[in-house]
């Protein structure tokens, strides 16, 4: 959802049990490893801690409202990133909501039993009895080996031209990776770069091609 990161723990699941993680980078063992939410019946009637304060982990507490047992949304700040009306929905239903606190601590021996949370404003700490935790923490933004191609970047994104051309002749950079003056990073700004991006490409490839293939209304009606 929204592309963030979530990372459900069934009752099949192996847990580092006891052992102390970040609230970003939660190391987990699952038989069956699951990084979406595919079937909320996962969590009927189950005790499920969402971790986060985007859109993801918003939107799942609110969508499991309906089939667990009990949700409770942690999130290390006391405000939200996620959308105005999201945020407005899971504080106005039965969801409990913890702000300023993190996850500290995962446990369990075959599948997960409680966790550890803590107030990060004075260390105060909670055990949560939990039957699943869900992280909706979001990506790491990496570029990996792309930082060695010679690319002109701005902290960890590729700077881009208004054709999305980098400064390397041929290739080109859309979506998050990408970045400019004025960048909104949406799904649908994405598709929008990747259309512009595609078409001079095409151009550029095939300089007798038109960057622009036009519209049907366009054309000339008498021809057709």
């Amino acid at each position: 959802m929204g592309g963030a990161l979530a990372a459900c723990l069934p009752e099949n699941a192996v847990v580092v049990h006891d052992e102390t993680v970040s609230s970003f980078h939660a190391v987990v063992a699952l038989l069956n490893e699951s990084y979406f939410i595919e079937d909320l019946e996962v969590f009927r009637d189950k005790r499920v801690l969402v971790v986060g304060g985007g859109d993801t982990a918003l939107d799942w507490a609110h969508n499991l409202l309906g089939t667990a047992r009990k949700v409770t949304l942690i999130h290390r700040r006391g405000t939200f990133r996620a959308h105005e009306q999201a945020v407005k929905e899971v504080l106005l239903s039965s969801a409990d909501v913890l702000r300023f606190y993190e996850l500290q601590a995962i446990h369990g021996e075959d599948r997960v039993t409680a966790a550890t949370v803590f107030d990060n404003r004075n260390g105060e700490e909670r055990i949560l009895e939990l039957d699943a935790i869900v992280l909706g923490l979001g990506f790491l933004a990496n570029l990996g080996p792309i930082r060695q191609w010679g690319l002109e970047l701005d902290r960890n994104s590729i700077l881009v031209g208004s054709r999305f051309e980098t400064n390397l002749p041929g290739v080109y950079a859309v979506g998050d990776i990408a970045t400019y003056e004025g960048k909104l990073k949406l799904i649908a700004t994405a598709t929008a770069e990747a259309a512009v991006a595609v078409n001079y490409a095409k151009a550029s490839i095939d300089p007798g091609a038109k960057v622009s293939p036009g519209h049907s209304s366009d054309r000339d009606k008498t021809k057709q």
